[in-house]
């Protein structure tokens, strides 16, 4: 962010585009700048340009992030605003200025706050191979009780199902209208609730039958990868951004940005929640991420590349894309768009 020049009142004020006037600023943020990179419980010179002589400055409100704001009497000078330890991602740093006439003045900058952990590097083994329709192109896996929920996507191929592993054949099968673009699914209360790309449609199934129960509408621009942490929907729309839903009436109630240390993760698309974690595909990268979903921070990754169907290689059509986790044993299953083949995987470290 530019620092604004200190300046009195007295000077002209400046005309808006509404033909209204503006009166110039008093003090000016010169530091920290907009864009200013920092890993988390570091800290930064917060400095204001001071007021020229006959202004005083009653206090300072300073807010950042998702913390609450704190107050600060007079004008101190130089301070130091710490980044939190449990927060990542662009934090909008604003501080409003009070003067000893009541004006308020607010200056604010867009910082970049990077994990402090670097992830730790997971390896799998494959256990065991299952048949896949070739066909399916799938866009989200849940794994409950011996069955495999499988969502399918692309306009008039898109499709919720029950799958029996043995023979990856759908036992159960229900189209989307052909408008649909199906995505991610989550299994909630017993209800596969599934998103669609570009629509901002949701449907909600009865996991038995998979009857329609409702629709529902979403202000998130583009639906990508959906799961659970048992009290609300998590779901990514291929940004580095995941948001919290409210399951009843689909409102977003909080969202987090994921970072890792060297900065954002983007792409993030089919998700799956794991004992107090979010394992999410990183489109095209044939990457799972391992998110803590308090803070946003990645602490884990897993490279899946091996896993590749041959003569897949630089599709963008058959990417890695599937996460089912089984409770009975920890092992992971893993898929992707069109692939001939479905793996049961157990990590080193276990989740």
């Amino acid at each position: 962010m530019t620092a604004l020049l200190s300046c009195c009142r007295e000077h002209a004020p400046k005309q808006t585009e509404d033909g209204g006037t503006q009166q110039p600023a008093i003090t000016g943020l010169a530091s920290p700048r907009s864009g200013h990179v920092l890993q988390c419980g570091d800290s930064v010179a917060l400095s204001l340009i001071p007021p020229q002589e006959g202004i005083t400055i009653d206090s300072l409100v300073i807010r950042a992030g998702k913390a609450a704001s704190y107050r600060i009497k007079g004008f101190p000078g130089q301070l130091y605003w710490h980044a939190p330890k449990d927060e990542v991602g662009q934090i909008s740093l604003r501080i409003n200025v009070h003067y000893n006439d009541s004006l308020i003045e607010s200056h604010s900058a867009l910082l970049v706050v990077l994990s402090d952990i670097k992830p730790q590097i997971y390896t799998y083994k494959v256990v065991k191979q299952f048949p896949h329709d070739p066909d399916a192109y799938t866009q989200g896996l849940i794994y409950d009780n011996g069955v495999f929920f499988e969502s399918t996507g692309l306009e008039n191929k898109s499709s919720i199902r029950i799958v029996d592993p043995a023979s990856g054949k759908p036992q159960k099968l229900v189209p989307l209208p052909a408008k649909y673009f199906g995505e991610g699914i989550a299994l909630y209360n017993d209800r596969i609730y599934q998103i669609t790309y570009k629509s901002q449609v949701g449907f909600v199934y009865d996991k038995t039958t998979l009857e329609q129960i409702r629709s529902f509408d979403y202000q998130i621009g583009e639906g990508w990868g959906l799961t659970t942490d048992g009290n609300h929907l998590v779901m990514s729309d291929g940004s580095s951004q995941l948001y919290f839903i409210e399951p009843e009436f689909f409102t977003q109630v909080d969202k987090i940005d994921v970072f890792d240390n060297q900065g954002m993760v983007p792409s993030l698309n089919e998700l799956e929640y794991i004992r107090g974690r979010i394992l999410a595909n990183v489109y095209g990268e044939s990457v799972v991420v391992i998110i803590d979903p308090a803070s946003g921070k990645v602490t884990g990754k897993l490279d899946l590349h091996a896993l590749m169907p041959k003569g897949m290689e630089g599709d963008m059509g058959k990417v890695l894309n599937g996460i089912a986790w089984n409770p009975a044993n920890g092992n992971l299953f893993v898929t992707g768009k069109d692939w001939p083949v479905l793996y049961e995987i157990s990590l080193s470290p276990s989740l």
